[in-house]
C-alpha cells in the first residue's frame, strides 16, 4: 500500500511538472503519455534472471519506474531490458521520446529494430550518460497500433546507474520537455561549476595575500564543489572508471567540512573541536571516496553521510546560535545560508537513500547551493569591505601619525640648521679673527717696532699702514658680503684699491661677465680670493712700474664643465717667475687658489705680466647673474656696515 501511494505521488508530481512546462502549449499537449511501468529482464554478473525476486530474477517481471540500479542490485554489475509501449495517436507522425536519466550505457529498440546506442557493454571505463537527459525519434508507426519500445542498460555498480520514467509524445511536444531539462541538467551545473570555479579561485587570491585561514576554506570548499558539479557535464568521462567516481566524490566529501569549517571561522569558532573535526572528515574525504566507490561495502557510504549530516547539523546549530544572539549582518545572512543548504542536504541524502524513485529527482542541494554560494561569496565581500575601511583608517591614522613626527622632526632639523648656521658663521669668524691675528697683526706689530726705531722713514710705515687698512677693510668686506658672489668679491677688491692705483698712476681697466654664484662657499673663501687679488696687486704697484692694469673675469664652458677665469694682466717690465724673490709670493697665491679648489698660472715676460686664476664651479651653482652697476663705476661703494 505505501508503495501504491508512493507511484501514485510521483505521478501526479510529473504530471504537474509537465502542466507547468507546457503551459501555453495547443489542446494537442494532452497527448503526452508519461510511462512509469515496464517489464524488465535482469542479467546480472552474465547470468539472466528468471524468477521475479529481486536478489535473482528469474523471468521478465513488471517494475515501476525510476529504477536506481544502486538500490534495487546494490555491488552488482549488469544488463536490464525494459520493455513498454508507446501509444501511437496518428500513425503518419513521428513519436518522439524524452528520458530525463538513463546509464551508464545503453540501447534503444523500436519494434526490435535498434534506434540508438551509447557506449559499450559492458560499459567501458569512458563511458556515463547516466547524467545526461536524451531524446529519441521513434520512425512512425505505420498502423494504429503501439510500438514496442525496449530500453537495454548496462550498469556498473556505485555509478548511479538506471532508467527515470519516459515521457512519450508528439515531437513538438516532447522537444520542449527535453530542452527545459537539457537546460536545468547541464547548463545549470556548468553554471554552478563556473560561479563556484570563479569564487573558490577569487577567494584563493585573497587568501594568498591576506593568509586568513577564512579564506582558504572558502576557496577550496568552492573549487571542489566546481569539481564534483562538473561530473554531470561528461558522457565521455575525462578519467577511467573507477577514478571519475573517486574523484567527484572525494571533492563533495571534502567540500562540505570546509565550507561549514568556513562558516564557523566566519561566527568566531574557527578554533573549536567542532571545527577540527570537520577538518579531519575533509582530509580523509579521499580515502573515504576511493573506499567507497572500490569496495563493495554497503554500509559505508551511509554511515559516512550520517556522520557528515551530524557534524553539518552541530555546525547548523553553532551558527544560528550566533546568529540569532548577534546583531552582524553578516552572521544573520550566513545563517540563513546554512539552514537552507543542510536541509536540502538532508532531503536529498534522505530521498537518495530510502526512495525508490530517486533516480528521477533532481537533487535540491544542487540549485540551493547557487544561494549559499552567493551568501557566502558576499559574506567574504562584506569581511573584505571592513578589511579595506580598517586598513584605510590605519592608513590615515599613520599618515597623521607620520605627518606630526615629520613636524616635529623638521622642527628638530630647522632648529640644528639653524644652530648649525650658528656654529659655522662663529667658526668663520674665528677663523677670520685667526687670520687677522696671523698676519695683520703681525704685520702691525713690524709697523710699530719699524715706527719706534731712530730715524724711522715716515713714508715707508705710512706705505705699510695703508696696506694694513686696506687689507682690514676686505677682510670685513668678506665678512658681511655675500658668500659665493664672486662679482661681489671682485668689486671690493677694486673699491678698495682703486685710489691707490689712481695714486701710483696705474690706469685699471674692469671686464668682469655674468658670473655664477658658487655654492658652498663662505666668507673664508671669499676672503682668500681678496687676499689673493690684493697681494698680486700689491705686487705691480710696488715692482712692476706699470701705466695700465685690467681685471677681467667670465664663465668658460667646455668638456662638460663649466669654470670662473679670472684675470690680472699689466704692461709693467716683466720678471723672472722662476726667481727666488718671485717664487715665495707665487707659491703663496697658489696655495691660496688650491685652498679655493683652483689653480694659478703666471705668465711673464718685459711689458707683460699675466696672472690666470682658474676656479672649477660646482654642479648646482645658480645661475650666472650679470654685476650689478656699482661694479662698473669707480669709486665703489662696499656693502652696508662694510668699514668704509
Amino acid at each position: 500500500m505505501r508503495r501504491q501511494k508512493e507511484q501514485l505521488g510521483l505521478r501526479l508530481l510529473m504530471l504537474l511538472v509537465l502542466a507547468v512546462l507546457a503551459a501555453g502549449w495547443s489542446a494537442s499537449a494532452r497527448a503526452v503519455t508519461l510511462i512509469d511501468q515496464a517489464r524488465l529482464t535482469l542479467t546480472l554478473r552474465g547470468h539472466e534472471a528468471a524468477a521475479p525476486n529481486p536478489d535473482a530474477p528469474s523471468e521478465p517481471h513488471a517494475v515501476s519506474l525510476p529504477y536506481n540500479w544502486d538500490q534495487r542490485q546494490g555491488a552488482v554489475d549488469g544488463e536490464a531490458r525494459f520493455a513498454f509501449d508507446v501509444p501511437v495517436t496518428d500513425p503518419a507522425m513521428p513519436q518522439a521520446l524524452f528520458v530525463p536519466r538513463i546509464g551508464n550505457s545503453f540501447r534503444v529498440l523500436v519494434n526490435g529494430r535498434e534506434l540508438a546506442r551509447f557506449g559499450t557493454f559492458p560499459p567501458g571505463p569512458y563511458d556515463d550518460a547516466s547524467f545526461t537527459p536524451q531524446y529519441f525519434t521513434l520512425p512512425p508507426a505505420g498502423s494504429a497500433g503501439p510500438q514496442r519500445v525496449e530500453i537495454v542498460v548496462a550498469a556498473q555498480a556505485a555509478r548511479q546507474g538506471g532508467l527515470s520514467p519516459v515521457v512519450a509524445g508528439s515531437e513538438a511536444e516532447i522537444r520542449p520537455l527535453y530542452e527545459d531539462a537539457l537546460f536545468w541538467q547541464i547548463s545549470g551545473g556548468r553554471f554552478i561549476a563556473i560561479v563556484s570555479g570563479v569564487l573558490g579561485a577569487l577567494s584563493l587570491l585573497v587568501w594568498l595575500r591576506q593568509r586568513e585561514s577564512v579564506y582558504l576554506f572558502y576557496g577550496l570548499g568552492e573549487l571542489l564543489w566546481s569539481v564534483q558539479t562538473a561530473r554531470v557535464l561528461f558522457t565521455h568521462a575525462p578519467l577511467p572508471w573507477p577514478w571519475w567516481g573517486v574523484v567527484p566524490l572525494a571533492a563533495f566529501q571534502a567540500a562540505v567540512p570546509l565550507l561549514c569549517r568556513f562558516a564557523l571561522a566566519v561566527v568566531g569558532k574557527g578554533d573549536t573541536r567542532l571545527a577540527r573535526f570537520l577538518g579531519l572528515l575533509a582530509l580523509l574525504a579521499p580515502v573515504t571516496a576511493t573506499i567507497g566507490i572500490t569496495v563493495p561495502l554497503l554500509w559505508l557510504m551511509p554511515a559516512w553521510q550520517l556522520l557528515f549530516f551530524l557534524a553539518g547539523l552541530a555546525m547548523v546549530v553553532v551558527v544560528v546560535k550566533v546568529a540569532v544572539r548577534s546583531s552582524v549582518l553578516e552572521h544573520r545572512v550566513l545563517g540563513v545560508a546554512v539552514v537552507m543548504v543542510v536541509l536540502s542536504a538532508a532531503r536529498d541524502n534522505w530521498v537518495m537513500r530510502t526512495s525508490p524513485e530517486a533516480y528521477a529527482v533532481v537533487p535540491w542541494i544542487r540549485f540551493a547551493w547557487v544561494g549559499f554560494a552567493i551568501s557566502l561569496a558576499w559574506v567574504i565581500a562584506e569581511r573584505m569591505r571592513k578589511d579595506v575601511r580598517a586598513m584605510a583608517q590605519m592608513n590615515a591614522s599613520l599618515e597623521a601619525e607620520l605627518a606630526e613626527r615629520n613636524a616635529a622632526l623638521e622642527a628638530v632639523f630647522a632648529r640644528e640648521r639653524e644652530g648649525e648656521k650658528a656654529r659655522g658663521a662663529l667658526e668663520e669668524r674665528q677663523r677670520l679673527t685667526q687670520d687677522l691675528h696671523d698676519g695683520l697683526g703681525g704685520q702691525l706689530v713690524g709697523l710699530l717696532q719699524m715706527a719706534q726705531q731712530p730715524g724711522a722713514a715716515m713714508g715707508d710705515v705710512a706705505l705699510h699702514l695703508r696696506d694694513a687698512v686696506d687689507q682690514l677693510k676686505l677682510t670685513v668686506d668678506a665678512m658681511h658680503g655675500c658668500e659665493g658672489d664672486v662679482a661681489s668679491a671682485l668689486g671690493s677688491v677694486r673699491y678698495r684699491l682703486g685710489p691707490r692705483l689712481q695714486a701710483a698712476g696705474i690706469d685699471l681697466r674692469w671686464d668682469v661677465g655674468s658670473l655664477p654664484t658658487m655654492t658652498g662657499w663662505s666668507a673664508r673663501e671669499s676672503h682668500q680670493l681678496q687676499m689673493l687679488l690684493f697681494e698680486a696687486f700689491g705686487n705691480l704697484m710696488a715692482h712692476a712700474q706699470a701705466t695700465q692694469a685690467g681685471l677681467g673675469a667670465r664663465l668658460v664652458e667646455g668638456s662638460g664643465e663649466r669654470a670662473i677665469e679670472i684675470e690680472l694682466h699689466d704692461n709693467g717690465r716683466g720678471f723672472d717667475t722662476q726667481a727666488a724673490f718671485a717664487g715665495k709670493g707665487l707659491a703663496n697665491m697658489r696655495t691660496r687658489a688650491a685652498a679655493l679648489g683652483g689653480t694659478l698660472t703666471v705668465r711673464s715676460q718685459p711689458g707683460e705680466t699675466s696672472l690666470l686664476l682658474h676656479l672649477p664651479v660646482p654642479a648646482e651653482a645658480s645661475a650666472p647673474v650679470e654685476p650689478g652697476p656699482e661694479l662698473d663705476q669707480l669709486p665703489m661703494r662696499p656693502a652696508n656696515g662694510t668699514l668704509r
